[in-house]
């Protein structure tokens, strides 16, 4: 059921199907015991969960193709989502994977964690890395009483393959291209491999016969998880963390109970002097389950709404405002024991003081790379410049900043960066990659090698067409040594003077350096800021639009109509540097490519090649040949691609006289908190309305008479 409608896209999807979808996905998370994770909301959608059973139908899903679970802890556990089976003699018991997390031992009992652990990756050597599977044994139907019993001898015998809590514990998975945290890049891996199977028996099965179908089933199948993560955050009876949903009711008991005012005290505690402490949620729980004497507390699918529930409490305290001894927190491994949370002293270093606290940036792990990082916890050193800096991005993987250039920066030869940013890059010389939009650029600028110096990098080559206050993104890989900059070309040139501007400025800057009596006119918003997402795993990153299309320009491919094309490891090796494309950074960037090509910046299309399915993104030119080409392209590529041109909601202003009904206002109030946070102006001005937003040539506003009064 509504699988079809899902690969349509959220944005495509009429409205009453919308409403329906997120009805039917609040139910479904009513009726589970767990919490819903994407992948079991995707499973509900097309295996055909039953609300009135509250239970999956065994019509469609043969559980002789579920994961045999054995007592073998070298085996991979199953990602999230998956279907598992043990057989114990003459007794079958199925369930569903619906959560799962790290389970190092490292961690201390009162949560404390040695900040090495927090944002470690996955060392694929010697010592593997643990994980916990929570199963939802009743997925499939309530457990009958031989099977409960059954069930109580595996988790009583020592040698069982679950535990004392009725979960399983064993290696994460480190195979693949896929990152052993991305649960959802993992399930969808499996459906697409040894879980076809299972795949074919539903909407997908004629598509599974041949490569050419299975790329479309690929296609659909990536689309369909894409709108199901829209669609959970998007639903008002669900509170989302990460890629979890937790009924809101279900979520308020929780939060207004005394675990969760005993997680924020513990949580919000920072180490000895102010520096950062690292805390992890399922140590805590599990005390606090000894505590209390209440042994179901933890048992079964009551772990993982236990875990989603703190990490939901932690975050909305790091979000609104109100913390407590004046600390700075934020979530720092958002996989290992359920959740590992920084706790700082304010103030934060400079790097820390734009990003999203609900964004995992490992610094624990950086902090144990490079000690000197640790130390640094206060504002950056003030210096002789004052080039304009901000952090737009930090994870695990990537570092976003954009940065309005002064005259002494740009005389000085001086990229300048937070004190902190240089020690999250890779040791020894750095690269820059230069891109000037619209201007071919010699080779000694183009590629230029750099060195660390006071305030940011020196000894760079800045072109001699760059003015002060000219605004540039630079990106890097966490750990890399290349770093790519770009500037951004105005619409149209700005004349200030007689010098006629065509990159993306800083007035301010421009009008110091250059003695103005007056500032130059507004040239719009520059470069774009990122917005925290809201959940999601590897969420697109506004920020790397302009260096992605650069690098297109620069390394892509000419194809038809001076077209630039290259797949997303491509253009990620392109960007960063082959050696640095892990699968975080990978997928970053292939989600941003998404993004982007469903805004219409760039198209993309997907093909088989030695059993590989890479997604290739292409940008064109702005000209008649090149629309022409992309009809073409798109026309004989309706199966496997989808291009959505989507009209974002705006202000529209209303004829003299005419105000915004109350509707209307409450719209516009809606959308501004959505957009900038509790926190925003959500007064509609006088004389304008709100107009939502829309596919273009589709579902258009109704006429701007019916949203008004006079």
């Amino acid at each position: 059921m509504f699988f079809h409608e899902l690969t349509l896209g959220c944005d495509a999807l009429p409205g009453e199907v919308k409403e329906e979808l997120v009805a039917f996905l609040e139910d479904v998370a009513q009726v589970r015991r767990g919490p819903l994770h994407v992948c079991t909301a995707f499973n509900a959608v097309y295996f055909g969960y039953d609300l009135d059973a509250g239970a999956y139908s065994t019509s469609i899903l043969d559980p002789e193709a579920f994961t045999l679970l054995g007592s073998d802890i070298r085996n991979p556990l199953p990602p999230v989502g998956s279907f598992v089976r043990i057989e114990r003699g003459a007794h079958s018991l199925w369930g569903e994977v619906c959560a799962s997390f790290g389970a190092s031992p490292d961690v201390e009992e009162d949560g404390w964690t040695p900040g090495a652990l927090s944002g470690a990756p996955f060392s694929g050597g010697s010592e593997v890395a643990l994980a916990r599977a929570v199963i939802d044994w009743d997925a499939l139907g309530a457990l009958t009483s031989v099977e409960h019993k059954e069930l109580a001898r595996i988790r009583r015998s020592p040698a069982g393959v679950v535990d004392r809590w009725g979960h399983l514990v064993g290696t994460a998975d480190t195979s693949g291209l896929v990152s052993g945290r991305d649960h959802s890049g993992l399930y969808r891996q499996f459906l697409m491999g040894p879980g076809q199977r299972l795949l074919a028996a539903g909407a997908l099965g004629p598509l599974l016969q041949d490569s050419a179908g299975t790329v479309a089933a690929e296609r659909a199948l990536q689309e369909c998880f894409r709108t199901l993560e829209e669609l959970l955050r998007q639903a008002p009876g669900l509170a989302v963390w990460d890629l979890y949903a937790q009924p809101v009711d279900r979520h308020q008991q929780f939060a207004s109970g005394p675990v969760a005012a005993e997680m924020v005290d513990r949580f919000t505690r920072p180490a000895p002097g102010g520096s950062p402490r690292y805390t992890a949620v399922w140590p805590v729980l599990a005390g606090w389950e000894r505590e209390v004497g209440d042994e179901h507390a933890l048992e079964l699918t009551a772990a993982a709404s236990a875990v989603v529930d703190a990490n939901l409490a932690l975050a909305f305290q790091a979000t609104a405002g109100g913390l407590r001894r004046n600390v700075d927190l934020r979530i720092d491994d958002s996989w290992q024991q359920g959740g590992i949370w920084r706790a700082q002293t304010l103030p934060v270093d400079a790097v820390l003081a734009d990003c999203d606290p609900l964004t995992p940036a490992g610094l624990g792990h950086l902090e144990h790379l490079l000690p000197g990082a640790a130390k640094r916890t206060g504002s950056a050193s003030p210096r002789q410049t004052d080039s304009e800096v901000h952090v737009e991005h930090l994870d695990e993987a990537l570092l976003v900043v954009s940065v309005a250039l002064s005259e002494a920066d740009l005389s000085a030869g001086r990229l300048p960066l937070p004190d902190a940013v240089p020690s999250l890059l890779g040791k020894g010389p750095l690269t820059l990659e230069v891109h000037h939009s619209g201007r071919l650029l010699d080779r000694d600028l183009a590629r230029q090698h750099t060195q660390r110096g006071p305030g940011g990098l020196i000894s760079v080559k800045w072109p001699d067409s760059f003015y002060p206050g000219i605004k540039i993104t630079v990106a890097a890989a966490r750990s890399g040594r290349q770093l790519i900059v770009t500037t951004m070309l105005l619409p149209d040139p700005v004349r200030v003077g007689n010098a006629l501007l065509a990159w993306y400025f800083d007035p301010v800057l421009l009008a110091e350096a250059w003695g103005l009596l007056d500032f130059p006119p507004s040239v719009g918003p520059g470069l774009p800021t990122q917005r925290p997402t809201g959940g999601g795993h590897r969420p697109p990153v506004t920020a790397l639009e302009v260096l992605i299309v650069a690098a297109l320009l620069r390394d892509g491919r000419i194809g038809t109509a001076r077209s630039r094309s290259l797949d997303g490891q491509q253009l990620s090796a392109a960007m960063f540097g082959p050696d640095v494309v892990t699968p975080p950074l990978l997928w970053t960037v292939i989600h941003t490519c998404e993004d982007m090509a469903a805004a219409g910046l760039l198209t993309r299309t997907m093909v088989a090649h030695d059993g590989v399915l890479p997604e290739v993104f292409t940008w064109w030119p702005d000209t008649e040949e090149a629309r022409e080409a992309q009809r073409i392209a798109g026309g004989a590529d309706t199966a496997v691609r989808q291009i959505r041109h989507w009209r974002r909601p705006w202000e529209r202003r209303l004829p003299d006289g005419h105000n915004a009904t109350p509707a209307a206002r409450a719209r516009y109030a809606q959308w501004r908190i959505k957009v900038d946070g509790p926190d925003a102006d959500t007064e509609l001005p006088e004389g304008h309305t709100f107009v939502r937003g829309h596919r273009r040539g589709e579902g258009q506003a109704p006429a701007w008479h019916q949203h008004l009064q006079r």
